[in-house]
């Protein structure tokens, strides 16, 4: 081993040989899979290291609608330090404009964890005071704080003074729908919002005796008051909407990332390729010498593992600052913020793909060189053949690549389609260059002497096409992919969604103030369309008699059982809606409870006609059986729920309605907001363009950060792609110098070049952009139920921006050559 390094130090004093587009590729890919993966982690870590401070104690327990009896208060009061809060939606109008808010009572005891941090000058509420977050003090114009001088706001039936304004605050709620609004426990009894009926949100925190476990509590609580429809939710739940969130696009860029290795790889097994082609002659004299196969494969191996190491910890670099840039520039965009420490757990990960891709990549290249005789060494001859025992460590060390990604994915089966979508597209472009190898081979003799020339270059001995055909094939159709899909989703928001989704939603609506209301409504928007429906609020306790809380592992897909969900009670089949099993119930229906559910959430349970469910409304447990299941249109924009009663169940229940105004073209509803926010203030208006608003504005900046990954993926392929242009600049070089003593002149001889890879790139591109387009299909269709509506004239740019950038990048890579003069390249040959 000691020669080895000796000899591997002196042989690298001669030139990298290729291996600088090793470390190129290898450094990419490394960086852009360690960023995402330490993103991630530390976003997650900075969860698990702050849960109490985010849920505001070790223990939260919810009821919908309801509070705590006193065997179920006397229970938590039994496990720790308590403190109590009720949460539901409301108005709060101030400055002429008005907003919706998540309102919540908070005691003395709270918080039990974390902190509650206001502006300066800011103060805890008391009586008829409020503070606000910052988002709904900007929109409705609040400037000024303090007992004296800050300004009021109304809330419900109560003004109130602004005394604080929310920097920082534990989760109310665990998902914050609007922005938050803290009032004592007086404050919120003189809004006079919490009526029965009223969609409010008991929550129950509990600061634990040190060694308990809040899981374990929470289970239990839940298993003793079964009959209470209680959700739980502890320190190590906190962030759980944040959570998914954050995984569901770490793994769709982890993907992307893993697509920019495998590209990166092609590039590697290039350079690989080049670096033992120019290290014939070395390997050729130390094995007339008498150097055995070991010590030439420890030296070829030292080199390449020294490149790749350094790669790789350059890589590394980039991904252990990554989550103090990202904590850096988008503090303000993030719900939580990661920790700006390494994450060294994602670095190791990220370590481990690029050193499986390696060795994957450059095997055979360097077994290749080892075994080729030394006179064929001499002659320029780097044997390739395809012997079985030089793939057996490349493809496990593929597999192993693979089997880490699916293995450290929060969702393995996510990520088992990803790597095995990846590797279908590869396949599929490796098939496009060996049709165009073959095609080339077919019609290399057609045209003239300069066509012939770049077609018969296709198919050259040597020629990459097939890897190039992966390298860039692979990244434009991701791109297409994701871009289509973003724009479909995007077109649907902005041409849809306004036709289709009526101008507001209404909530908490009183059903003794009914006739009130339709008055109000006609009176404000006499042309608009009204809709109103029954609106209360459960959690699933039990199916087919089995209760949730005792179920060790919720089915995938059921999310019927997460959390309370919105129920109503209806005589006619809703729009929007279709039974596809079972039928629907008569109008005058008054039997035991039915209910219709969801068809896919039917299947995530393996639900049937005639199965029961029990709901708990209220805190009371309603057996029910299913009647039908149906198919929803969630397009449709309208009041669609999961769970729906029959008539007779849920009809003397406390209840409020929910309603959807839909105003003529052209028409305004501002004037029933101002009306409403008078006559009726427990009314939530939740206004449906800034939902849209916000959700388009999402979906923009995952496309941005998408589009971006995939661009690292492109990028790559034109790196390898020039790569292999300069790999094979000996070969090149000696071609145009021949065409030049024959009398070609520099346009002819770089016209050669340009037909080579416009035809690759043109061939590449098309196979890329309707590869692209029918995932983008299939996805919008099969998962989202949306049309396929992508922008033709942005994609169309692409395709041809693909083109261009690939020749271009084609062409700069053989100056070098074109500029060879005849007599130094007649003697280096």
């Amino acid at each position: 081993m000691r020669e080895a390094i000796r000899l591997a130090r002196r042989d690298l004093r001669g030139g990298l040989g290729g291996l600088g587009l090793l470390w190129l590729c290898l450094w990419i890919a490394v960086a852009a899979i360690a960023s995402v993966t330490s993103v991630a982690s530390a976003i997650d870590h900075s969860i698990a290291a702050n849960g109490r401070g985010l849920i505001g104690g070790d223990l939260v327990l919810r009821s919908a609608q309801r509070p705590a009896n006193a065997a179920e208060l006397a229970a938590m009061k039994a496990m720790g330090r308590l403190s109590t809060s009720v949460t539901l939606r409301s108005m709060v109008s101030g400055g002429g404009d008005a907003a919706l808010a998540e309102l919540s009572s908070i005691d003395q005891a709270w918080p039990l964890a974390g902190s509650l941090t206001l502006a300066p000058g800011g103060r805890r509420p008391h009586g008829r005071e409020a503070v606000i977050g910052r988002e709904l003090a900007e929109r409705i114009g609040v400037a000024r704080i303090g007992r004296t001088g800050g300004q009021s706001v109304r809330i419900g039936f109560g003004d109130y003074r602004v005394t604080g304004i929310i920097e920082q605050s534990p989760s109310m709620s665990g998902f914050a729908f609007a922005p938050p609004v803290l009032v004592d426990e007086a404050g919120m009894a003189a809004s006079g919002l919490v009526q029965p009926g009223s969609l409010a949100s008991y929550s129950y925190r509990l600061l634990l005796p040190a060694g308990r476990d809040p899981g374990a509590l929470g289970k239990a609580f839940q298993a003793k008051f079964g009959d209470g429809g209680w959700s739980a939710s502890d320190r190590n739940d906190a962030g759980q909407g944040t959570r998914r969130f954050v995984e569901r696009v770490a793994e769709m860029l982890l993907l992307v990332a893993l697509a920019a290795l495998a590209i990166g790889g092609l590039g590697i097994a290039s350079a690989a390729a080049a670096f033992a082609s120019s290290r014939q002659a070395t390997v050729a004299t130390l094995k007339l010498l008498g150097a055995g196969r070991a010590s030439l494969a420890a030296m070829l191996a030292i080199e390449v593992a020294l490149i790749a190491a350094v790669a790789i910890v350059a890589g590394l670099l980039v991904g252990a600052i990554a989550p103090a840039v990202v904590a850096e520039f988008a503090r303000r965009s993030l719900p939580i913020v990661p920790e700006a420490s390494p994450q060294w757990a994602a670095l190791a990960e990220a370590a481990s793909f690029g050193i499986l891709v390696t060795i994957a990549a450059a095997w055979g290249p360097l077994a290749s060189a080892i075994d080729t005789r030394p006179a064929s060494l001499l002659r320029g001859d780097v044997g390739e053949g395809p012997a079985r025992r030089r793939l057996l460590v490349p493809v496990a060390a593929l597999l192993g690549a693979g089997g880490l990604a699916v293995a450290s994915a929060q969702d393995p089966r996510f990520a088992a389609y990803g790597v095995g979508a990846i590797a279908v597209l590869a396949l599929l472009f490796a098939g496009v260059g060996w049709v165009i190898r073959l095609v080339a081979r077919a019609t290399r003799h057609r045209g003239g002497p300069i066509a012939r020339l770049g077609i018969s270059a296709l198919d050259r001995p040597g020629a990459a096409t097939v890897r190039l055909s992966v390298a860039l094939g692979l990244g434009l159709a991701l791109l297409v992919t994701l871009a289509a899909t973003a724009q479909s989703l995007l077109t649907t928001i902005d041409e849809q969604v306004p036709g289709r989704a009526p101008a507001l939603f209404l909530i908490d609506i009183p059903v003794a103030e009914r006739t009130r209301f339709e008055a109000v409504a006609k009176a404000s928007a006499p042309d608009a369309q009204l809709r109103l429906v029954p609106s209360l609020r459960g959690p699933v306790v039990a199916v087919k008699g089995v209760p949730v809380a005792e179920m060790r592992e919720v089915p995938e897909g059921a999310w019927i059982l997460k959390g309370d969900r919105g129920l109503t009670f209806a005589q006619g089949l809703p729009l929007g809606n279709r039974v596809t099993a079972g039928e629907w119930w008569p109008a005058d229906y008054r039997g035991p409870p039915l209910i219709s559910i969801d068809q896919d959430a039917a299947k995530a349970l393996g639900l049937k006609v005639g199965d029961t469910m029990t709901i708990a409304v209220l805190g009371r447990p309603i057996e029910a059986r299913i009647a039908s299941l149906r198919e929803i249109d969630w397009r449709s924009m309208g009041f669609n729920f999961a769970i729906i009663f029959a008539p007779g169940a849920l009809d003397n229940a406390p209840y409020s309605l929910m309603a959807t105004v839909s105003p003529k073209a052209g028409e305004t509803v501002a004037p029933l907001e101002r009306a409403l926010a008078k006559q009726l203030p427990m009314v939530s208006v939740i206004r449906v363009a800034e939902i849209t608003s916000q959700v388009r504005a999402l979906l923009v900046a995952l496309a941005a950060a998408v589009r971006i990954a995939t661009g690292v993926a492109l990028l790559l392929g034109v790196i390898v792609l020039a790569g292999a242009v300069v790999a094979t600049r000996r070969a090149r070089a000696r071609d145009m110098v021949l065409l030049k003593l024959v009398g070609a002149t520099r346009g002819e001889v770089l016209a050669t070049q340009g037909i080579e890879f416009a035809i690759l790139s043109l061939v590449v591109t098309a196979s890329a952009v309707a590869a692209g387009l029918g995932a983008a299909w299939l996805l919008l269709a099969k998962s989202f139920g949306l049309d396929f509506r992508p922008d033709w004239a942005s994609l169309a740019g692409l395709a041809v921006g693909a083109v261009a950038l690939t020749v271009g990048a084609a062409l700069i890579a053989a100056i070098p050559a074109l500029n060879a003069r005849p007599a130094m390249a007649l003697r280096a040959l």
